[in-house]
């Protein structure tokens, strides 16, 4: 898996050593409030998912990146892929509160969607994202970003 820049931002892939950053976005009330990992989750919950996702990058059943800031090597954010099977695959993402709506997670996965090609020996014809009601600004992010709402949830083709 490659990395890939911006002017202030790297995405690369997760490692074992961004724990203690995701554990902290994770137990953000603000990140919490949208996305799907336990309330309590500890620094071992997340030890065992960053294991999970290099397995599963392994295997081709998934990958995760995680978004830092180019000047000071902070890890801000995270995006990946899973449950990917068929030509389909679920995205995943968070962001640290105080890098809402800046644009980052909109190039995230911008990039992440452009190189899919590279990372994979099959084609990923269609992303799904499913989206917790009332998450309004991911919601706006999915539409601009060409997803459409199909059932429970918001799918992209790439077909």
């Amino acid at each position: 898996m490659s990395h890939f820049t911006a002017d202030n931002i790297i995405i690369r892939p997760i490692c074992h050593k961004d724990c203690h950053a995701l554990w902290q976005i994770l137990s953000d009330p603000l990140v919490q409030e949208f996305n799907d990992y336990p309330l309590t989750i500890s620094k071992g919950d997340v030890r065992e998912h960053i294991q999970g996702d290099l397995e599963r990058s392994y295997t081709q059943q998934g990958l995760r990146y995680v978004i830092v800031l180019k000047q000071t090597g902070l890890v801000i954010g995270s995006i990946g892929l899973f449950n990917i099977q068929h030509n389909t695959a679920y995205i995943g993402f968070e962001l640290a509160s105080d890098y809402f709506g800046k644009g980052i997670m909109q190039f995230a996965i911008t990039k992440l969607l452009s190189v899919l090609h590279d990372q994979f020996s099959f084609p990923i014809e269609n992303i799904f994202a499913d989206v917790k009601l009332g998450n309004l600004a991911c919601i706006r992010l999915l539409e601009k970003l060409g997803f459409k709402k199909q059932g429970l949830l918001w799918c992209k083709s790439l077909a």
